[in-house]
């Protein structure tokens, strides 16, 4: 039997694991906005973080499950 490799979580900070509930909660609140409005509405740079790049997918991802499941 062949078993799939485990992908690793995300390593993020307890706070932005935090913003992706926000994010969550953004896309159910605003369907009309956008990831990039929310992002702004809720004043996240993901630049400016060390794992931005690992972050915004996270939240785009999360972000994006959400708008669909309405």
């Amino acid at each position: 039997m062949v078993t799939q490799p485990k992908s690793k979580a995300p390593d993020l900070h307890f706070e932005q694991i935090e913003m992706l509930a926000n994010f969550s909660d953004c896309a159910v609140d605003y369907p009309k906005l956008t990831f990039e409005e929310v992002a702004n509405k809720l004043g996240v740079d993901f630049s400016k973080a060390a794992n931005g790049q690992t972050w915004e997918k996270e939240c785009r991802e999360v972000f994006e499950r959400e708008r669909s499941a309405c």
